[in-house]
């Protein structure tokens, strides 16, 4: 059914095309052979090729053929000469060829056409049409043009024809309107090109050939838009325009070289880089020169036919190295096109040669439109790629993510049990021989637990998971919880450990605290493992810097260094390098790595200088909004000492009833014992169905459910909650308990309804927290 749909569907889409291609196909024989149909005005127009006399400078006559090229005489003048004979005001009209004009009736000047006294710089006038005007009392008396120019178009005569103006006009757009569409349509898709590069280049992080071909045919379209005699038309001053005839075509090589270079992914980009180079070259050169008069644009419009020789030749070489190799099948489109834009330059060669009066554009116009049109080709290709990759990889991401969300819950879960169990031996045992193995156990446990966090806040930065959230928090305070949290590792291993803050710094920020937290507790801890004696410094300092202030931590120690060599791979995920690699270091190796990516997430910089034996200092800059500008004051621990260990021994005085609904009974009996010592009673529900006939009977305070249960797993029962009548239960906070740290963020439980979440293992101080929140 999917198929015949598609099938439907693109039979749809070709049937539109085609009444499009219909249309524009009548419209255009209809203007190419059917009867003119407007009737305001006189497009009165004729050929005026016949009867024309050159004029030597000794006096002497020739009779010429127009159109025709001839060789000028020594003062780079071409006199040509032809008796009038009209019966209404006209003008004769012709092709400047980029010389200028001077046109006598009887011996008085009547037109003249010169840009010398407007053009910036440059020896040429630009070619354009003219209009001298004749009159019927002129009639009897000679016309006589002078072309004056000394340029490879001196002595060329194209065609001359006498009408009306609007008649001129109309057969000057008559002649270049199969020209002009296609230049437009040249410059709009080689725009369209180049904006889809830009934004490939941006959504998937590579530059397709397309976004270089663009860039060629707009070159290739700037140029057919500038010879043409149209510019006189649509710009006031068109010798400026007619540079860009010049420049488009001395650009043309710069672009199509990358554009092969993007092409051959870079194999060759030794040799077009030359060829660049030499081109960018010339056309600085080309343009300084311009500006001191030294020469003409024109003049120097050799090397950039050099400069496509040569990146042509290079290409050629490089298809048949390409061939032999078997690396072409990806490129066919390319290649296709490219081919046809060279055949349809040699065909506009051959038809200049054999009619070097003219310049006709449309031969090379169709073999660069058939060329760009095969980029779109290989593009769509190149996309559709790009998307299946990209769905690949999202998918792997998908699977990742769903195992580390269940190593997640089937590594905390054992751990929760193992350090809740514990817990209970340190505080209960009088026996110091089993306190002594209970501690042994409980630094084993957090050490286990350490490790599985750092491989899942990896995991969770990598999968764009962590959120830097802003908050209004106390300077003193974040400093305080760090070094509460590293103090009793520095004290274990007999360190000293200095806290150096500026007593000047805001009392009040606005951040992320909890990850400024985690990014200085990781640096300290690196301190403390890589420090066998001496001590550690732990620096907060700060600048104003554009209104906000740059919150300058340092973290230094007297440990074992860094080789300067060393310190770029530092930040690399799993890897230890120089001395902490040959070190007996417990750990994953990964705390560097997520430091760096949590500051750089946070828009800060980190930065390491160290010296091997002597020590390590890591300095990170991150920018903080001031919410107060009274100062923080000398950096003290105050009376509690640590705050988050002493609100453990704080008199806990909440009363209420809990329920637990958890599948490990271990957790139920963990969960009960952390509260044994409170005024709040815990029930249990061992599964989601059990959970169901308490909620129904009695009313909590709080309900604590596990997310993943076999049968009805947390989601499951929240849902059938809502549809329970008159539940007791139906405005009790529900708290998600989760050993999921991959994806257990507060506003995805939120969103399902859930009040809040906890982590496994549970933490009694975050235990005791929640129930503060919600029960008083």
């Amino acid at each position: 059914m999917k198929r015949t749909s598609l099938f439907i569907y693109e039979i749809v889409l070709v049937a539109g095309v085609l009444i499009y291609v219909f249309i524009i196909g009548l419209l255009i024989w209809g203007e190419s052979y059917l009867k003119e149909e407007r009737t305001y005005t006189s497009f009165e127009l004729e050929s005026y090729d016949d009867g024309w006399y050159r004029i030597y400078s000794d006096g002497t006559k020739e009779a010429i053929d127009i159109p025709g090229q001839y060789q000028p005489e020594s003062s780079h003048e071409f006199v040509i000469e032809k008796e009038i004979n009209v019966d209404v005001p006209l003008f004769v009209s012709f092709d400047s060829a980029k010389q200028d004009i001077n046109a006598f009736v009887n011996g008085e000047l009547r037109y003249s056409y010169s840009t010398k006294d407007s053009r910036l710089f440059g020896d040429n006038s630009p070619g354009a049409l003219m209009f001298i005007p004749v009159y019927p009392e002129d009639n009897g008396q000679n016309l006589q043009i002078v072309f004056i120019g000394d340029n490879n178009y001196s002595g060329v005569l194209g065609d001359i024809c006498i009408g009306t103006q609007l008649g001129i006009t109309k057969n000057l757009f008559a002649k270049e309107k199969y020209a002009l569409i296609l230049t437009s349509m040249l410059l709009i898709l080689g725009f369209i090109a180049f904006v889809i590069g830009l934004v490939v280049r941006a959504t998937y992080g590579r530059t397709m050939p397309l976004f270089y071909a663009g860039w060629v045919v707009m070159c290739a379209g700037l140029w057919s838009l500038a010879e043409s005699n149209i510019r006189q038309f649509i710009a006031p001053n068109f010798s400026l325009l007619s540079y860009m005839t010049y420049l488009s075509l001395m650009m043309l090589p710069f672009a199509t070289a990358f554009y092969f270079d993007r092409l051959q992914e870079g194999r060759y980009r030794i040799f077009y880089l030359i060829v660049s180079v030499l081109d960018v070259f010339c056309g600085y050169i080309a343009i300084m020169l311009q500006f001191f008069n030294d020469t003409d644009l024109i003049n120097v419009l050799i090397f950039a036919f050099i400069a496509i020789v040569l990146t042509m030749l290079i290409f050629t070489i490089s298809i048949v190295i390409d061939f032999i190799q078997g690396r072409l099948k990806n490129n066919w489109a390319d290649l296709v096109g490219v081919a046809g834009a060279l055949v349809a330059g040699f065909a506009q060669i051959l038809s200049y040669n054999s009619r070097p009066t003219t310049v006709d554009r449309g031969i090379l116009l169709c073999g660069l439109l058939f060329f760009i049109v095969m980029s779109y080709i290989r593009a769509l290709t190149d996309v559709r790629t790009m998307e299946r990759d990209m769905y690949a990889a999202v998918k792997a991401q998908d699977a990742s993510t769903a195992f580390l969300t269940r190593m997640s819950h089937e590594m905390r879960t054992p751990i929760n049990a193992i350090l809740g169990m514990n817990k209970m031996i340190l505080r209960e045992s009088r026996e110091d021989n089993i306190l002594d193995y209970a501690r042994d156990v409980n630094s084993a446990g957090n050490y286990l637990l350490g490790i599985v966090n750092e491989v899942l806040d990896l995991a969770k930065v990598n999968a764009g998971k962590i959120v830097i959230e802003e908050e209004e928090y106390e300077l003193m305070d974040m400093v305080r919880e760090c070094y509460a949290l590293v103090r009793p590792r520095a004290k274990a291993s007999r360190l000293s450990f200095e806290v150096d803050m500026s007593d000047v710094l805001p009392e009040k920020l606005k951040g992320d605290k909890e990850h400024i937290i985690q990014v200085v507790t990781n640096l300290l801890t690196n301190a403390v493992k890589y420090t066998p004696e001496g001590r550690i410094t732990l620096s907060v300092q700060g600048k104003i810097s554009e209104g906000k202030l740059l919150l300058i931590i340092t973290v230094s120690d007297t440990g074992i260094g860094v080789a300067e060599e060393s310190i770029p791979f530092l930040f690399d995920s799993f890897k230890r390098v120089g001395e902490f690699a040959q070190s007996k270091i417990e750990g994953t190796g990964l705390g560097l790595t997520i430091t760096k990516q949590l500051v750089d997430l946070m828009h800060g910089q980190i930065s390491v200088e160290s010296e091997l034996g002597k020590g390590t200092s890591f300095t990170v800059v991150i920018p903080q909004e001031i919410c107060s500008v009274e100062p923080c004051g000398t950096f003290s621990m105050g009376p509690n000492g640590d705050r988050r260990v002493a609100d453990r021994h704080e008199v806990f005085d909440v009363i209420g009833a809990i329920l637990v609904v958890d599948d490990v009974a271990i957790n139920l009996r963990v969960f009960t014992m952390l509260l044994n010592d409170t005024d709040v009673t815990v029930d249990t529900a061992i599964s989601g169905a059990e959970a169901i006939e308490k909620i129904k009977r009695t009313k909590y305070d709080i309900i604590f459910i596990d997310h993943l249960m076999p049968g009805m797993d947390g989601l499951q029962l929240k849902e059938i909650m809502d549809t329970i009548e008159n539940n007791p239960n139906k405005d009790t906070p529900l708290i998600m308990q989760t050993a999921n740290a991959v994806v257990g963020a507060r506003e995805e439980y939120e969103s399902f309804g859930f009040s809040d979440y906890i982590e496994k293992p549970i933490k009694e101080e975050e235990l005791k927290k929640l129930l503060r929140k919600y029960m008083i």
